[in-house]
């Protein structure tokens, strides 16, 4: 991953289908979200969790414009991310960004744009483009493993539990065996 402190320049802009972002981007909110199906019993306190598979992200971008040449920057750039014309399908778009490379996000589609507003009395502007992060599904669902806290614990057998064993076998094959009673003998 790219430092930040020695090496701020990436991570001001956004690269978004070979475009950079003119002036200054900041992406805020990504994460790499995790889907889990909760499933729980009637009357039971507790319940199994499957994961069904990584979720996707959503985050946004908000690009940040102060000179002129931003704003004319902005008026190419913004047709990436405004609607596409009725009866046209929108496509993902390639992207990069440190940030978004570090959590593995590198396609999206835009979710929203908004206006460009007033961002302070200095003159900087800003629009915030959301996305969501596009990748094809893949099959992926497991379940977590419990915890193993006592469930290996050895239990002891006692005679009780020989002798109930032996009756229990000795009811599902009767015989004139007479085993039972030496089992009976040893308690």
């Amino acid at each position: 991953m790219i430092n930040p402190l020695r090496e701020p320049d990436p991570w001001n802009v956004v690269v978004l289908a070979s475009r950079r972002t003119p002036g200054l981007a900041e992406v805020v909110g990504a994460g790499s979200p995790r889907d889990w199906d909760e499933r729980k019993g009637y009357g039971i306190s507790g319940a199994f969790l499957v994961y069904t598979g990584d979720g996707l992200a959503t985050f946004s971008v908000r690009v940040y414009l102060w000179e002129d040449e931003h704003f004319e920057e902005w008026e190419s750039f913004k047709l990436i991310v405004d609607k596409p014309p009725r009866g046209v399908r929108p496509r993902a778009l390639d992207i990069y960004h440190p940030a978004l490379d570090d959590l593995n996000i590198r396609s999206v589609v835009v979710e929203d744009r908004s206006q460009l507003q007033p961002h302070d009395e200095t003159g900087m502007w800003f629009s915030e483009i959301k996305f969501k992060q596009f990748r094809a599904p893949v099959p992926m669902l497991s379940k977590p493993e419990g915890s193993t806290a006592k469930l290996n614990e050895p239990t002891a057998e006692d005679n009780y539990d020989r002798v109930q064993q032996a009756l229990i076998e000795q009811i599902k094959n009767p015989t004139d065996d007479f085993s039972i009673i030496d089992a009976l003998g040893s308690l």
